[in-house]
């Protein structure tokens, strides 16, 4: 018996179409959404409908620091500079937006604290992450609720993102330059990282396979520490080769196989034992 491992043929590649889904400005979408969730703000005409549209701000970027804020309500005020602090995911948004507007109208500072909701800007781009993978049915694997899983995590002095696939146990992981890109096509990215997995698992376990020939337990003598992929293919390895769960019953000149993995085995499906 071989530990050999079935890649995905160029066939079932062809079959497997993900669409095509941008990653965009995720910054820029979180910070429309909280401050038309947050309206009203000092000054606002509340007999204006355009108070209160979901659709009042427009937020987009200028440069690779700098955003700007376009509120509808206020048409004939000049757009806000917001600076780079926007993508800080403590940093609250309609606090600072209120504060702004509050100094034209001499509110005292008291009651511009009342206002202030401390709702942050978290963390949008792991959710947009998180939304288009969970959306697109048509990766390799089972389709399951909440499948993938996107985190902000921090390595040395950079920001990293962690993408987890739970169906595959698979992590994958990205800078936060690179998915500053709102031209970034997150499907097919992952779908390119999942392949290049699949291939690269497939050239280890032949390589196994072709070490281990006659020895298939060789992990067990091993002193040093296992790596995760030495865990990995020592579970296999226990799959493929350990006995099966199997009862048999005596007769008076034969063992009969009556059971195997808790099935019940038709008389005669298996030859008796002498």
């Amino acid at each position: 018996m071989s530990l050999c491992y079935d890649a995905p043929t160029l066939e079932e590649r062809r079959t497997l179409t993900v669409s095509d889904v941008l990653l965009g400005d995720p910054w820029a979408e979180r910070a429309q959404q909280l401050l038309a969730l947050q309206a009203q703000y000092p000054g606002d005409d509340l007999s204006n409908e355009d108070t209160f549209t979901g659709q009042r701000f427009v937020v987009y970027q200028t440069s690779d620091t700098n955003h700007v804020i376009m509120d509808g309500a206020r048409r004939l005020e000049d757009d806000l500079l917001v600076p780079s602090y926007l993508t800080n995911p403590k940093f609250c948004l309609t606090d600072w937006y209120t504060t702004r507007l509050a100094h034209c109208f001499d509110l005292c500072r008291s009651i511009v604290c009342l206002m202030h909701m401390k709702e942050p800007m978290g963390d949008p781009i792991s959710d947009k992450i998180w939304d288009i993978l969970n959306s697109e049915p048509n990766f390799l694997g089972i389709h399951l609720p909440r499948r993938f899983m996107c985190e902000r995590v921090s390595f040395k002095d950079e920001v990293t993102f962690e993408v987890h696939d739970r169906d595959l146990n698979l992590r994958i992981w990205a800078n936060d330059a690179y998915l500053s890109n709102p031209k970034l096509n997150v499907t097919k990215w992952y779908e390119k990282r999942l392949m290049k997995a699949y291939w690269k698992l497939d050239a280890l376990l032949q390589e196994k396979e072709l070490e281990t020939e006659f020895y298939q337990f060789w992990l067990l003598d091993s002193s040093e520490p296992l790596s995760p992929l030495d865990c990995v293919l020592e579970e296999v390895a226990h799959q493929l080769f350990a006995m099966p769960d199997i009862r048999f019953t005596e007769t008076k000149n034969q063992f009969r196989l009556v059971e195997l993995n808790g099935q019940q085995v038709a008389q005669g499906a298996y030859p008796a034992i002498q």
